[in-house]
């Protein structure tokens, strides 16, 4: 589920997600919610390639092997090689806020940061680091995500509103978030 305090608009991009209002470093913007649709990776391979390809503008593959689509309108996050928005190591269900993002901003990932994506496209991002082309293949780069240790004290120590989604998955996130010391290796 988004952020409630998101919009979707036009950019040169096609659509992209906005915040409309200021989210500090640490705020939840997006977790995997039970409508989020979650399709076993055998089962994307067998599809056609035009169902394929409609899944690739707003899919991203996780950790289990499963094709992942937000329901709503998280699956309009852009691509940036100068992220605001990031995933933690380990899990594939949360998106924080990487930096403050201010009324009005764009709300970006690096898909390097994902586990899996499904799209080859030139980078128009502007960032000073641009990569200048993004590549499906073997892009994924551990180090652009945070660790659940870095992000705890972030996290618990301001209002979350998208805590109270719950699925199995998000249980667990939440466990580590209470925890002290927890080790996660990649």
């Amino acid at each position: 589920m988004i952020h409630p305090d998101t919009y979707v608009k036009p950019t040169s991009k096609g659509l992209g997600l906005f915040a409309s209002r200021r989210f500090e470093t640490g705020t939840i913007l997006w977790i995997l919610d039970d409508i989020d649709v979650k399709i076993d990776l055998a089962h994307y391979q067998a599809l056609d390639s035009f169902q394929q390809q409609k899944l690739n503008v707003y899919g991203y593959l996780d950790y289990q092997n499963r094709v992942i689509i937000a329901w709503d309108e998280g699956k309009y996050v852009n691509h940036s090689c100068d992220p605001n928005s990031i995933g933690v190591i380990g899990f594939d269900n949360i998106s924080i806020a990487l930096r403050p993002i201010e009324t009005d901003e764009e709300i970006v990932e690096d898909y390097y940061s994902y586990y899996g994506h499904f799209e080859s496209f030139k980078c128009g991002c502007g960032a000073p680091n641009c990569r200048g082309y993004i590549t499906q293949q073997n892009s994924y780069q551990a180090g652009l995500r945070l660790h659940v240790n870095d992000i705890r004290a972030m996290v618990l120590g301001q209002p979350q509103e998208l805590l109270q989604i719950q699925s199995s998955e998000n249980d667990t996130f939440f466990a580590l978030l209470h925890q002290t010391d927890t080790i996660l290796h990649e």
